[in-house]
């Protein structure tokens, strides 16, 4: 089987702490993992290092015909990463417009083709700071899925959103990955969306993180929200469960 990423014997040290030691991890190609345990156990950490963000680290990782690799990572303080001076289509259109070649037709065309996959309902003429905190995260979202990218980094993506929203980001997600087949990378917090997106739960240890466990979700995509209601998407919400308090002796 093909390897996406393969992480092997990683280590991170942070002002002289150990955050990370001895991680080791395969991610399949067109997968969607999910990435989930205690706070502070450098989640977010991994993430950087992954995307290239922080270069210094011990260990190996690999990524597949990386020359080929396209990554876009959508940050945890994504109110940060909007520009206040462009409104929603011109954020959307940023990093079309980063080094590459295409036209503002092209552009238009692009930016109409994700706000069709993603059923945009928000204003794109209006400024960030028009924008509800819900409605910044979906278009952080848009931008971030605008160049089509093979590799989706996620950083608890669903955190400001309501009930309602979160919902619908999810729906919106596994629409995309059902069309692009991206790999997909997501911190998390949420059992539930853990369980609901995943493929693969990884479970992290407490400091120094390594891996706990790696949950499968055997669940064939695209998954509706009747899966909510289902006994397997329980039974896996319990397994998970347990392995959390596992490592955090709750």
């Amino acid at each position: 089987m093909s390897v996406a990423i393969e992480i092997k014997n990683l280590g991170k040290v942070i002002a002289g702490k150990e955050i990370i030691k001895d991680l080791n991890l395969s991610i399949s190609p067109g997968s969607i993992v999910s990435i989930f345990g205690p706070n502070g156990t450098g989640k977010t950490t991994l993430l950087n290092l992954i995307s290239g963000t922080d270069p210094q680290y011990s260990g190996s990782i690999k990524k597949e015909c990386a020359q080929r690799i396209n990554v876009s990572y959508i940050f945890q303080n994504y109110r940060d990463s909007l520009l206040h001076w462009r409104n929603g289509r011109e954020n959307i259109a940023l990093p079309l417009e980063i080094g590459d070649s295409k036209d503002q037709i092209e552009i238009k065309e692009v930016i109409d083709e994700i706000a069709l996959i993603l059923d945009l309902k928000i204003d794109l003429s209006k400024y960030p700071y028009q924008y509800s905190g819900g409605q910044q995260q979906i278009l952080s979202f848009a931008r971030a899925i605008v160049t089509k990218p093979n590799l989706l980094l996620i950083d608890e993506p669903f955190s400001a959103l309501d009930y309602e929203n979160n919902l619908f980001l999810r729906e919106c997600l596994i629409g995309y990955y059902e069309k692009y087949k991206p790999t997909i990378i997501i911190i998390t917090h949420s059992i539930e969306e853990a369980v609901h997106l995943s493929h693969d739960i990884v479970v992290f240890s407490k400091l120094p993180t390594h891996v706990h466990e790696v949950i499968k979700n055997a669940s064939p995509h695209p998954r509706g929200l009747d899966y909510l209601a289902s006994p397997y998407f329980n039974d896996l919400k319990d397994k998970l469960l347990a392995s959390f308090r596992d490592v955090t002796h709750i």
